[in-house]
Formats: structure tokens, C-alpha cells, sequence
């Protein structure tokens, strides 16, 4: 078998998964809307990123974003734990 057809094979291996990888993290991600929104009015920031984690067996939403310091001349990344 060449690398060609090698990297199909695998490619085509791996569609399954990664579809079923999505659809998890799309459900996973729809749960953290509401936390989104609260971590948002907290923090005065601009989203960056959501992810859901696990911590003690129990869904966690890790909220990043871009929010002001507190002098307000700035902005500063900062990560945010939240319960979904």
C-alpha cells in the first residue's frame, strides 16, 4: 500500500470518530451557554474560547476571555471555572 492510499484509509478511519467527537462537544458546549452569558455580565469581557472539562467526575465550563483590568486601560486574558 502506498502513503497515499495509507492516509485515505486512516482519514477514512477516523471520520466516524471525529463526527461523534463534534456532535459530544457541541452537546457538551450548548450546557455552558448560560454560563457563558453570566461570565460575560461578570466580567465586562469578550469571549475567546469555551471548553467543558471534567473535575471530580462532574462537568466543568472553562471560560476564556478578553475582559478590562482594573484601571480599565487595559485588557487582560483570564480564564473562568463554571459550573454548566
Amino acid at each position: 500500500m502506498n502513503g497515499y492510499k495509507k492516509l485515505l484509509l486512516v482519514t477514512l478511519m477516523a471520520l466516524p470518530f471525529a463526527a461523534l467527537e463534534a456532535r459530544e462537544a457541541a452537546a457538551q458546549g450548548a450546557d455552558c451557554s448560560a454560563a457563558v452569558q453570566r461570565v460575560l455580565a461578570q466580567t465586562n469581557g469578550q469571549l475567546l474560547s469555551v471548553k467543558v472539562a471534567q473535575n471530580g467526575g462532574q462537568p466543568v465550563c472553562k471560560i476564556t476571555v478578553l475582559a478590562p483590568d482594573s484601571s480599565g486601560k487595559r485588557r487582560r486574558k483570564m480564564t473562568v471555572n463554571a459550573r454548566p
